[in-house]
């Protein structure tokens, strides 16, 4: 995978770079990342090549050549790279249908969003649409759509799978699973919950309403966390 960056900031540049490179140790995904500080120089890569990434974070608002004109240039060439527009302003987000932007990235929100949109995007270069987690469960191996899952509790080794209609067990590490599943929106809300951020109703101080009508605890380690993932959800 081929991965431009383009930001006129320094310390925003080397932050992209950092957290792309997390990522992609995490997900053991190999890449090139090259890195430019302004859209004149990320045109010209475009020079000898019509289509040199696959994917592109820009930000919008540059001095000289800005993030929304860079990337009319680009279309004009590559109708294909999924670009992921870095803002800092709210009021930048409609400017990017005209382009095709895939996602943006809010400048305050890289804490939490960063991972989140940048695994939608290889998600969408992989093509992928169904995402699935297999175990053990006594003498079968089973494998579900981790969209159909509500939730992970974890009893000492033993971890129940919660379904709406059913349920299953395995012998299994939380840890591990919530490492596994890091990149199909599910997060830790206790110690012994690991929730589908996609089920959940709402959330309050002390616990998460899921769309079945189940509560499940809400740790103050994790209330940060959860709230930031179901707001991000949300948008």
């Amino acid at each position: 995978m081929k991965i431009a960056i383009c930001d006129d900031e320094k310390y925003m540049l080397e932050l992209l770079y950092e957290k792309t490179r997390n990522v992609l140790a995490k997900d053991d995904i190999d890449a090139q990342i090259a890195l430019f500080s302004d859209g004149e120089s990320l045109l010209e890569s475009y020079r000898d090549n019509a289509h040199p990434y696959d994917m592109l974070m820009l930000d919008i608002k540059m001095d000289g050549l800005d993030g929304i004109r860079t990337a009319e240039r680009i279309r004009a060439t590559d109708a294909d790279v999924l670009i992921v527009f870095v803002t800092s302003s709210a009021e930048y987000v409609f400017c990017g249908y005209e382009v095709k932007a895939f996602r943006y990235l809010m400048k305050n929100e890289l804490d939490y969003g960063f991972d989140k949109v940048f695994r939608d995007t290889v998600r969408e270069l992989n093509n992928t649409t169904e995402h699935w987690f297999t175990f053990q469960f006594g003498n079968e191996k089973i494998r579900l759509e981790t969209k159909h899952i509500n939730y992970f509790e974890s009893s000492r080794r033993v971890v129940r799978i919660a379904l709406d209609q059913e349920e299953y067990k395995t012998y299994a590490k939380l840890d591990d699973i919530e490492q596994e599943l890091q990149a199909q929106d599910f997060i830790r809300c206790h110690q012994s919950y690991l929730v589908n951020v996609a089920k959940i109703e709402k959330v309050s101080a002390a616990e998460i309403e899921l769309k079945n009508g189940e509560t499940l605890p809400v740790s103050k380690k994790y209330r940060k966390s959860v709230n930031d993932a179901y707001l991000w959800m949300m948008r």
